[in-house]
């Protein structure tokens, strides 16, 4: 294609290997998205049915049925697995592993608990409903925060590519320079290194873990 072979071994890696695991990630976010959304208001779907008497595998059967999306498969994983002798809350660390979400372990760990001590399960997941909750409340609350800077790092990264776009189709002849000549195309390499730094850094700052 014309391109040094450096190149063309950097699209080669980012084509089979960069973009694939990007798109994967992303796939993987909106599902676990989805799964919070959803996950409250099953445990408490959960809790009613058990307080009404039913046997906890039945009342995850029940979920399963009720609830579509993650949530729904998840249990009925979980409960396909104890139909075939699986302990219950072993089939629930089981699919940890493929939500691995801080929710999911809690759930995991309070059928562990509710299996080895008999204690209230109902109690439990009813406590695990609020802090999922609270959680996604203190989400929301860091995003309205942080929104002016989300909204500062935003356009300190976009201006140079629009400024450059702008001269690019208004004044040609200024901008050229940069990728007629070998002294050109090395600044502008550089500042596209730098500015994608500097874009890392900010996402960084502003990237809360909860």
């Amino acid at each position: 294609m014309g391109q040094p072979p450096h190149i063309m071994v950097a699209a080669v890696i980012i084509g089979l290997l960069g973009f694939p695991r990007f798109v994967l990630k992303r796939i993987t976010a909106k599902r676990q998205k989805t799964f919070l959304e959803e996950f409250p208001d099953a445990l408490e779907a959960t809790v009613r049915l058990l307080k009404a008497g039913m046997p906890v595998s039945e009342a995850i059967s029940m979920i399963a049925r009720e609830f579509e999306g993650p949530v729904g498969e998840e249990m009925d994983r979980i409960y396909d697995k104890q139909k075939i002798g699986v302990p219950l809350h072993e089939a629930a660390v089981e699919a940890t592993r493929r939500m691995p979400l801080t929710e999911m372990q809690m759930f995991a760990t309070g059928l562990s608990i509710q299996a080895q001590t008999g204690s209230s399960l109902s109690e439990v997941l009813m406590n695990l409903s609020g802090v999922i909750r609270a959680r996604f409340r203190l989400k929301r609350k860091i995003k309205a925060l942080s929104s002016e800077a989300v909204a500062s790092a935003s356009i300190i990264g976009a201006l140079p590519v629009l400024v450059a776009t702008g001269m690019y189709f208004t004044n040609y002849e200024y901008i050229e320079v940069l990728f007629t000549t070998g002294t050109g195309k090395f600044l502008l390499t550089i500042s596209v290194g730098m500015m994608a730094f500097g874009i890392f850094v900010m996402k960084q700052m502003i990237n809360f873990k909860i």
